[in-house]
């Protein structure tokens, strides 16, 4: 696993808002995998009423979510320009409300590589999530394994990806292709005291 090191949360947030400019048109998602996403949800979590998707620039897969799941979805970005678009809120993934807290079904995000602390960050998220039930979707891209910037910031293999979640959760399925996966993460089964 490669992670930049910034010299300030400053210098961090600014080269997020600098990609977030650049790349506001831009929708790296495929509709294909929010379709299998949301199928994911509908069998996993039948009764699931609320999600967040992380990092979303210009909220598309919020809206397309929304759109197939007819839930309560928002959508958080770093960017000032989150206030430009519907259901999102300008936010930094690596911080949790208080009412989010074990008290979201599902979380989806294909921006987990713009972490600057990726193990923080899984465990916010984690804890946002509902401990019986709740499910994490966090794409990995081989494209981006090796290579590290400010905004691009962590990177690893998908075995690096694999042993993360690991380490303290549980990876209940891999899908996608070679090049493009999308992990379904979940509590350990066990007592559900992790905090």
């Amino acid at each position: 696993m490669k992670v930049y090191k910034h010299e300030s949360y400053k210098e961090y947030k600014k080269a997020q808002i600098i990609k977030n400019e650049k790349k506001i048109n831009h929708v790296w998602v495929k509709p294909h995998e929010l379709n299998l996403i949301s199928k994911k949800i509908k069998q996993y979590i039948p009764n699931a009423s609320f999600g967040l998707c992380h990092g979303v620039r210009n909220a598309w897969e919020v809206k397309k979510l929304r759109d197939l799941l007819k839930i309560n979805i928002i959508g958080t970005d770093i960017a000032p320009s989150a206030n430009n678009f519907e259901n999102t809120i300008e936010w930094d993934f690596h911080l949790m409300k208080e009412e989010w807290k074990n008290n979201v079904d599902f979380i989806y995000s294909n921006s987990f590589d713009h972490s600057y602390d990726p193990e923080k960050c899984l465990d916010i998220w984690m804890k946002c999530i509902k401990k019986y039930g709740g499910l994490c979707f966090i794409h990995w891209m081989s494209t981006n394994a090796n290579k590290v910037d400010a905004a691009d910031c962590f990177a690893g293999t998908i075995k690096d990806y694999r042993d993360l979640f690991n380490k303290k959760y549980q990876v209940v399925e891999e899908f996608g292709n070679k090049g493009r996966k999308i992990f379904m993460i979940k509590h350990k089964d066990k007592s559900g005291d992790e905090e």
